[in-house]
């Protein structure tokens, strides 16, 4: 059942809708052609594809009674995603509305459902404490940035998307080799996953707002969607010792590009090139199996020179996107 909005005549809205097998074939359709087309308006481009508007969907925090569709009439003119992350005790709202009319409207609409939603999210929640609503923008939507703002949330980082061309110069003829002692397992059983888990929740314990999770969490999130690449799911070890991972996945695949989704190295092993000759590996695979480029994602802050070594092989800041966030009462 679709809810009228108050004081508009024509703007509706409905849950998105669900199935056994997730996203609704058609909600998922329409949802990906909303956010394209922000993706288009602001950037001159699509930034993400099928699969990943599937993840994002799917995920098993996302709040699928807060979640939906906005109609102007029949015509879709916006979507807005609503999460509820108990463990960082965060809320996370974000809104797809392509430039017209209504964009404006279905922007304000979701941020105020999105912090009314918090609240609920934060009551719920098994332990008091603080919460927080979160929400992004890119840089070049200064129009979408000024409605968040609006709402009272504040800048707090910004990231950037990184992205090398696979006709790089700078992209080795072949895999850099393993150095001794170093072995690379690609194993998609539970053990090996369990492994990856650890790693991950270690290697990023400096990084700002990062939150450990439990490998059931972890692996939820994870799996979710259908971009996930088990082949692509690289843990290194070094004499025996896991000491890094490279997590690949299928997220950009619809628009040319290969993608790395985590790349952590733990603190013990850092700086001995580790993370370097992981990149470089998966520069190869992608221009090997014909993508465009390889992306990832950054937090432009890190203190771990992430940045600095993304930019040292070859990567470049290709968008940027602020991160706002609103501490609730």
């Amino acid at each position: 059942m679709s809810d009228q909005v108050a004081g508009a005549s024509a703007l509706t809205t409905r849950p998105i809708r669900y199935g056994a097998d997730g996203v609704d074939r058609e909600d998922l359709a329409v949802a990906v052609r909303l956010v394209t087309a922000c993706d288009v308006a602001v950037l001159g481009g699509p930034d993400s594809g099928a699969g990943d508007v599937e993840a994002l969907l799917t995920l098993p925090t996302t709040d699928r009674d807060a979640a939906f569709l906005a109609f102007d009439g029949d015509e879709p003119v916006g979507l807005c995603w609503v999460e509820a992350d108990t463990t960082a005790r965060d809320t996370f709202v974000d809104v797809f509305a392509p430039p017209g009319l209504r964009a404006l409207e279905v922007r304000d609409l979701g941020l105020a459902r999105g912090v009314e939603v918090a609240h609920r999210h934060r009551d719920a929640a098994p332990e008091p404490g603080p919460w927080t609503v979160r929400s992004g923008a890119w840089t070049a939507d200064e129009d979408y940035a000024a409605v968040i703002l609006a709402h009272g949330f504040t800048p707090v980082r910004r990231f950037y998307r990184m992205r090398i061309e696979s006709a790089s110069p700078l992209v080795p003829a072949t895999a850099p080799p393993l150095p001794d002692g170093v072995a690379l397992v690609v194993s998609d059983d539970e053990a090996t996953r369990r492994r990856i888990c650890a790693v991950d929740n270690e290697a990023f314990l400096d990084h700002w707002h990062f939150v450990p999770r439990e490998y059931d969490e972890w692996w939820g999130h994870m799996s979710s969607g259908s971009t996930r690449d088990p082949d692509g799911w690289w843990l290194l070890t070094v004499d025996g010792t896991d000491a890094a991972i490279c997590l690949l996945d299928e997220s950009r695949a619809d628009i040319g590009d290969g993608y790395v989704s985590i790349l952590g190295v733990r603190k013990e092993f850092r700086g001995r090139g580790l993370a370097r000759m992981l990149l470089q590996r998966a520069f190869v695979h992608y221009r090997d199996i014909g993508r465009a480029g390889t992306q990832l994602g950054v937090d432009a802050e890190n203190t771990t020179g992430a940045v600095r070594l993304y930019e040292s092989v070859g990567m470049t800041a290709v968008r940027a996107m602020q991160g706002y966030a609103l501490t609730l009462d």
